[in-house]
């Protein structure tokens, strides 16, 4: 951090109240965020620095820095510093993951929610995509296509194309939010991948919905992407109803050996 840029951030950080200091530093930050004096990405300050600023003792700081950490924010590297968080995902997943859990979502919810979000992603990608976008898009299919017999690695870069959409779409706000339910669904698929076969099937409507963004065509472009991922829930539902049959056939099994 450059002297000047120290001085505007230490002009910006005025003490703060001891009284509920962990709550009163997370607010600091977001008008330091609001302000502009911290953007993505920024270097927090040295931690004594930083204490000096805000007028608290080290010990209370390394519990609001701890708070924020959680929380996403910020990021600590490693012999570098403290940083804030450079991405949309990082500090959306963790508080939607514990939303996800404390309303009991339904798989079935998380795909429509999914449908609902990327959906809209790619009529505005289709509208802006570049020829990089399309490449990278390209890139994640070339991927799947030599990981056919890797079903885990397949999902990973299934995963990476869907993103690449959503960068494509050029919203950050909004490429930040499908990115987190992405990855509550990877999780998700990652239990029974293994059982997939509609890895090829994927594959092709992967392949329509490029072709639609090259055009430049968002209707089909929304289209396409919808169809994928009704069909995209559709195998996934088979593959628990599998895994549900032979976990059961595997307990009546035990239960005859037991009583034999």
């Amino acid at each position: 951090m450059t002297s000047r840029n120290s001085h505007n951030l230490k002009s910006a950080m005025t003490p703060i109240d001891r009284a509920g200091i962990t709550e009163l530093v997370v607010q600091r930050i977001k008008e330091l965020l609001e302000g502009g004096e911290l953007k993505a990405g920024s270097r927090l300050p040295p931690e004594r620095e930083l204490a000096e600023m805000l007028h608290i003792s080290r010990p209370s700081l390394r519990t609001a820095l701890k708070a924020l950490s959680v929380m996403g924010i910020i990021r600590a590297k490693p012999g570098a510093g403290t940083y804030i968080a450079d991405s949309l995902p990082e500090v959306f997943t963790e508080p939607m993951h514990f939303m996800t859990l404390i309303n009991n979502t339904s798989d079935e919810e998380l795909f429509e929610a999914r449908r609902i979000i990327e959906s809209g992603l790619a009529e505005l990608a289709a509208e802006r995509a570049s020829d990089e976008d399309i490449k990278a898009l390209n890139t994640e299919i070339e991927g799947m296509r030599t990981s056919l017999d890797d079903p885990e690695n397949y999902l990973k870069h299934d995963v990476r194309f869907h993103q690449a959409i959503a960068r494509a779409a050029n919203n950050k706000l909004m490429s930040g939010v499908m990115d987190t339910v992405a990855q509550l669904l990877f999780h998700l698929r990652r239990q029974t991948i293994a059982r997939a076969s509609d890895l090829d099937e994927a594959i092709d409507w992967h392949q329509k919905i490029v072709e639609a963004m090259k055009k430049h065509d968002s209707k089909r472009a929304k289209e396409m992407l919808s169809g994928h991922l009704r069909a995209s829930q559709a195998a996934w539902a088979r593959e628990k109803r599998d895994e549900s049959k032979d976990a059961t056939f595997e307990e009546s099994s035990l239960a005859k050996r037991r009583g034999k």
